[in-house]
């Protein structure tokens, strides 16, 4: 079964290395995964599932999306392109900042 990564990747705007380096692969495997010439693990599906922000069901094509994947404009596509700017810890302190936003 191929699994949906590379429609998620380009839609994050990530290259297959950007995505390897996320998490802790090689560019290789992003590109064999994308063809169907190999699969993921099991964590490392957790792990790209995650970073798609996306369900297993949907990364495996199971099930449409809940949430209506349009490309971002005006302020949305500031934001994401700022925040692929940030480090890792400030990512971190920004998501912390969002989950505080929505608990009020």
């Amino acid at each position: 079964m191929k699994l949906r990564i590379k429609e998620f990747r380009e839609e994050m705007q990530f290259t297959q290395k950007e995505l390897a380096e996320k998490i802790g692969n090689v560019q290789r495997n992003v590109s064999n995964w994308e063809s169907g010439t190999s699969e993921p693990d099991c964590e490392t599906i957790v792990k790209l599932a995650e970073i798609f922000d996306v369900t297993i069901d949907e990364l495996f094509g199971r099930e449409p999306s809940a949430i209506n994947r349009q490309t971002p404009t005006g302020v949305e596509y500031t934001i994401l392109k700022r925040v692929r700017e940030l480090t890792e810890p400030q990512k971190f302190a920004l998501l912390q900042l969002l989950r505080e936003f929505q608990n009020e």
